[in-house]
């Protein structure tokens, strides 16, 4: 049996996650104790890489052109609203 080199209680890992999540992503093992007894492991996920870069947006491989007005600035009052703001040209923004 391979003996972990961190056994900290779950307070200690909630006051030091960080520490414990990049001692994990280094390969060692973390075991995590209740009251001195253990209850969790935390170790590293094995991530394989992605080799090509994904497609922006969800129709991005169907072939569909965005049309030119797609790239155009919004209109002004649509900005307003998205911004929170009232209908009127220079009201306050809603709360």
């Amino acid at each position: 049996m391979r003996y972990p080199m961190h056994q900290p209680n779950v307070h200690e890992v909630r006051d030091n996650l960080a520490k414990y999540l990049a001692a994990a992503e280094r390969g060692e093992e973390v075991l995590i104790c209740r009251r001195n007894q253990p209850v969790a492991r935390l170790v590293a996920l094995q991530v394989k890489p992605r080799r090509e870069s994904r497609p922006l947006g969800l129709a991005a491989d169907a072939g569909t052109p965005l049309p030119d007005s797609f790239f155009e600035p919004l209109p002004e009052e649509l900005v307003r609203a998205l911004a929170g703001h009232a209908g009127a040209a220079g009201a306050e923004p809603g709360l």
